[in-house]
């Protein structure tokens, strides 16, 4: 394949940065004796040489090999970060970035940050005219891009790629590669589908993210060690309990983060999590110091569907004198969870469980802590129908098993993610192997939710067996939710209004919050509308040379991504139209002011 032609170095508004020309120094041959006589000196005159050299070569390598960039916007939160805002929640101390695209300066106001949203607690934090140097806008992280790479490999599915717009050839973008050549593709349930024709009729797989690309794009749901103050002042019920009213977990909420506590008990009694996040217009009763009135009563409710809210998107925007606000807790409900948590096991043996939820379906993984290994199951609770993993051939394992570096009491930092349809368990920080992981669903997953089991109404937990255990902290996670509608919404932004049934949010935040309905027929067609589809939505072919092969690019902020999904010409890109893959975050910048560029070290680092 041939070079590709001339680049530029930005995204849309962004100018390419020129380098000052090089002078030539012209020497006489009989040499001055002047103030430049000292440019005789050998030495001297090769550093010269030597750092003109370096230009040259530096030119070159960015002409040919490397190339930096700047993220514009947040199409790629939260791998990467566009124009945003570094924010602490006045309430709970979260730290989260929020974006900050549609500002403007104060002399034109037109569209510009209010106020957001934080993504665990909800409270609303003002944003515009304040003095807080948090509240200032940041550039998008600095990153470098590698020109070089596809001249010798194939790019890969799930590559973070800069690329030309096939609809402008001025314009660079930055997505993840979702869609290959040859690739007929369907976004179902969130996920990708790839479509294989078989007689006439198309086969759906799955395609899955590689663990350390999954881990990177997983989003924090819930925090126990940002739980707020105002939340706390009015004693809001703990979002993890052991609802089953056992006396095995005991928890320790005198300090500023609590710490849960479980007895050696023969029987596995769980602590379970329990969606309660507040809802906007519960905010003037939880400041008046009074608890919201669903929680007024000696029972509590369920807990409310675990939604594709983006902390990134979630704000209130001024549009031309008229606030608007595009808060809302998730359209979609997201399936894919994972749980993360520091524990301290106090005893030699017994076990260790942990569990996620979707579709009604527990996916629990057992450790035995005396020998570190490692059981997967997955199990239907109402109908006590199994699920069936696949190891790399396709061949069903029951109760697929790996071996961990848990050996007896020790501390240990756990991550479990059910995602892709499949199982992933990390192990202070190692991937843990495990002989089968993946499995396939018979149909579409819907929540379920009764009284023997709450089902997606308390979608993850964590017991033990025969051993002690303290847990610091406990997060919830979720995957990327890629969404298969584009939506017109407040701004002309990319969030829809309505999920992919069209439904209002009204209706869709009633289902959400009640799982009482979710055995409903309504409910049935409502989570399964625009699912089972039986044709691709995008079809990708092979060019008839290697240039013109087919790609679809994506955000990982799927609602505010300007991508292959709503562009209104072409739908792909073509080889040619690749620039490169991104490489590595150069220089983010800084989490905290007033040392303005100071970069924020700990997003330094390859791109995943």
């Amino acid at each position: 394949m041939s070079r590709r032609s001339k680049r530029t170095n930005s995204f849309p508004d962004k100018k390419r940065a020129k380098m000052p020309p090089i002078k030539e120094t012209i020497v006489a041959d009989e040499p001055s004796r002047g103030i430049f006589g000292f440019m005789r000196d050998f030495g001297v005159r090769e550093t010269i040489e030597s750092i003109i050299v370096a230009i040259v070569l530096a030119l070159m390598f960015r002409a040919y090999e490397a190339e930096a960039f700047i993220i514009p916007t947040g199409s790629m939160a939260p791998s990467l970060q566009g124009q945003h805002m570094d924010l602490e929640c006045q309430n709970c101390k979260l730290r989260y970035r929020s974006g900050a695209s549609k500002e403007n300066s104060e002399t034109n106001p037109k569209q510009f940050v209010d106020s957001t949203y934080c993504p665990i607690c909800q409270y609303k934090t003002k944003v515009y005219n304040t003095k807080e140097p948090d509240h200032k806008s940041n550039n998008g992280d600095r990153i470098l891009v590698n020109k070089f790479v596809y001249d010798f490999s194939e790019p890969e599915r799930y590559d973070v790629i800069v690329f030309k717009n096939p609809n402008d050839g001025k314009q660079n973008y930055i997505k993840r590669l979702i869609g290959l050549p040859g690739d007929n593709l369907l976004i179902e349930n969130g996920d990708i589908y790839v479509m294989d024709e078989v007689d006439g009729e198309y086969e759906k797989s799955i395609t899955r993210k590689p663990p350390e690309k999954l881990k990177n794009v997983l989003q924090a749901v819930d925090d126990t060690n940002h739980i707020g103050e105002l939340l706390n002042d009015v004693q809001w019920p703990s979002r993890w309990q052991a609802f089953d009213g056992s006396k095995q977990w005991t928890t320790d909420a005198t300090g500023e983060n609590p710490v849960f506590r479980s007895s050696a008990q023969p029987d596995a009694h769980w602590l379970r999590y329990r969606h309660y996040q507040p809802f906007k217009n519960e905010w003037s009763t939880i400041s008046s110091g009074l608890l919201p009135t669903r929680f007024r009563n000696n029972s509590l409710p369920p807990g409310r569907l675990i939604g594709d809210q983006y902390g990134y998107n979630d704000g209130v925007y001024q549009n031309n004198e008229a606030l608007v606000s595009t808060q809302n807790l998730g359209l979609h409900w997201v399936g894919d969870l994972g749980l993360e948590f520091w524990v301290d096991i106090k005893s030699s043996d017994g076990t260790l469980m942990f569990d996620v939820v979707e579709g009604g379906v527990h996916f629990v993984c057992e450790i035995d802590i005396a020998t570190g290994k490692a059981t997967l199951s997955a199990q239907d609770e109402a109908s006590k129908t199994k699920v069936t993993f696949q190891d790399a051939s396709g061949n069903p394992v029951e109760s697929p098993s790996a071996k961990t570096k848990i050996n007896g009491s020790g501390s240990h930092h756990i991550m479990y993610v059910n995602a892709d349809d499949r199982l992933n368990l990390w192990i202070d920080n190692n991937y843990v192997e495990f002989d089968a992981a993946a499995f396939t669903w018979d149909g579409i997953p819907i929540p379920t939710y009764s009284a023997d089991d709450p089902g997606d109404a308390e979608p993850a937990g964590i017991a033990a067996k025969n051993a002690e255990l303290e847990i610091t902290r406990i997060k919830v996670l979720r995957d990327l939710y890629y969404t298969s509608v584009k939506g017109q919404g407040p701004l002309g932004s990319q969030i829809s209004t309505e999920n992919e049934t069209g439904e209002s949010i009204s209706i869709i935040e009633a289902y959400h919050r009640d799982p009482e309905s979710w055995s409903s027929d309504g409910a049935a067609d409502f989570f399964t509308a625009k699912k089972g589809q039986t044709e691709p939505m995008f079809r990708l072919k092979k060019g008839e040379t290697p240039d013109k092969d087919q790609f679809l690019p994506m955000g990982d902020n799927s609602p505010r991504s300007l991508d292959g999904r709503v562009w209104d010409g072409e739908k792909f890109v073509e080889r040619d139209m690749l620039i490169g893959r991104a490489m590595l975050i150069y220089w983010p910048h800084t989490l905290n002011k007033p040392i303005k560029y100071f970069p924020n070290f700990s997003r330094m680092g390859f791109i995943k």
